[in-house]
């Protein structure tokens, strides 16, 4: 009787533990395959700039926006003043933006220069949902949230 009643203690001790390591996992937000989102009609809006909301780092006319097609290696968007493309090279949780050009309008105060120059390094990528936050040596530089493509 009293095996039986320790073998029923440690029956109802590994189902609780299985139980709050099911919940556990249910809380956890769901990391999102980057071939499945990086394809046409992404559009990505910046929501952070090395900490700050756009408009605390300069960005006041119009938020800096990216889309980014890892079939065609191509990307392209807004850079908070002028519009942009180029190619774009994703290998695992590394991406790249390069080859970049852009209009020319003069833009006053705007980081524009900044922000290009952060997407051409070579960057740690991250995807939770409709975010994406791009990593230089594990500090966040840029996060964006997914967005409806303009038409």
């Amino acid at each position: 009787m009293k095996r039986l009643f320790i073998a029923f203690g440690i029956i109802s001790l590994m189902l609780s533990c299985k139980t709050t390591q099911n919940m556990a996992q249910d809380k956890q937000v769901k990391k999102v395959d980057a071939s499945t989102v990086f394809v046409e009609e992404n559009r990505w809006e910046l929501i952070s700039f090395k900490g700050m909301k756009p408009d605390e780092a300069g960005f006041m006319e119009r938020v800096p926006s990216i889309t980014i097609n890892m079939e065609k290696s191509q990307t392209g968007g807004y850079g908070g003043c002028n519009s942009f493309g180029g190619e774009v090279i994703v290998e695992g949780n590394t991406i790249q933006f390069d080859k970049l050009f852009s209009t020319k309008m003069y833009c006053q105060g705007v980081p524009e220069d900044e922000f290009f120059k952060m997407l051409q390094q070579k960057l740690d990528f991250k995807l939770v949902g409709d975010q994406l936050s791009l990593l230089k040596d594990g500090d966040t530089l840029l996060e964006f949230k997914r967005t409806t493509p303009e038409k």
